[in-house]
């Protein structure tokens, strides 16, 4: 029977450092979490502190409609003073002729609490021409819903020819299905 245990050194071995593995990690753990991780949720307390004390960089669309409720770009004039008037007198209806509507518009023209806190408005909202950030929404990719427009950006640019404007060259953002019309006269128009 003195056989059976003669091994038992190596398993207390094993469990001391085992044991000191476990004890070490420990340690190492109490050192690295914040005392403040966990106590609101399984993120670092002060986090939020933090991010308050960031600076605002987006306006948010309410701050957007304050002065760009229901207009956006008419079709292009001739004329680009008269184009420019258009843009603030042509109501649309965004549910039905703004497909983008329900994106923040930010997504597009990036962050803008500099242009809503400019009272002179000398800082003007950045225009969206390129084509890069049209396709992060509308390159083709196999997981996006059939509803969702997808094109493949070298087929779509062989279909219409090389744009020097990318996407914008023929589409408007804020009217986005509306094609730009070639100088080619149609029986349609």
């Amino acid at each position: 029977m003195g056989d059976r245990f003669r091994h038992i050194q190596h398993v207390f071995r094993v469990g001391v450092v085992l044991g000191v593995g476990l004890v070490a990690f420990l340690i190492a753990r109490a050192a690295a979490i914040p005392s403040d991780f966990g106590v609101l949720g399984f993120y670092r307390a002060g986090a939020l502190d933090d991010n308050r004390a960031l600076p605002i960089v987006h306006a948010g669309r309410t701050a957007c409609l304050e002065c760009h409720d229901g207009t956006y770009d008419p079709p292009e004039s001739e004329n680009e003073a008269s184009a420019k008037a258009l843009a603030t007198m042509v109501p649309l209806d965004p549910a039905r002729d703004n497909k983008h509507f329900r994106l923040n518009c930010e997504a597009c023209h990036g962050p803008l609490q500099k242009h809503v806190a400019d009272d002179d408005k000398e800082l003007p909202v950045p225009k969206v021409a390129s084509a890069r950030l049209c396709l992060n929404c509308h390159g083709k990719v196999s997981g996006r819903p059939k509803f969702q427009p997808q094109v493949v950006p070298a087929a779509h640019a062989n279909d219409v020819g090389q744009m020097k404007d990318g996407c914008v060259g023929c589409h408007k953002p804020h009217w986005p299905k509306t094609l730009r019309r070639q100088a080619t006269p149609s029986s349609d128009d």
